[in-house]
């Protein structure tokens, strides 16, 4: 009769220590979990950030060439400004050389 009661001991514990672990295991799983979400809202909030960065790096690009050409626009105007004469002369030849590389092409 001892050897039953030896046994109902075994098995108690063995449940006792089957509750621990499944106790310990649908714990960690909620940990992970919660990391998972963390995780995912930190990856968003990042991807976000990094995404306004870029678009106010764009931004900034488009304002610089901006500032460029404008710059080099008004450039080229003091130039034909200042010498007339050798910017008709220039943008004729231009119009002669363009018309030679794109004129009409016979079939």
């Amino acid at each position: 009769m001892s050897t039953h009661t030896e046994d109902d001991r075994k098995t108690e514990k063995a449940k006792s220590h089957y509750n621990k672990a499944e106790k310990e295991v649908l714990s960690d799983i909620k940990d992970i979990k919660e990391n998972v979400i963390g995780l995912a809202r930190n990856i968003r909030e990042t991807s976000t950030d990094k995404a306004h960065d870029a678009v106010d790096y764009v931004r900034d690009q488009v304002e610089n060439l901006k500032e460029v050409g404008v710059n080099r626009m008004e450039r080229v105007e003091k130039r034909i400004k200042a010498k007339p004469g050798q910017s008709i002369a220039i943008a004729f030849a231009a119009g002669l050389l363009a018309n030679a590389l794109l004129g009409r092409r016979k079939a």
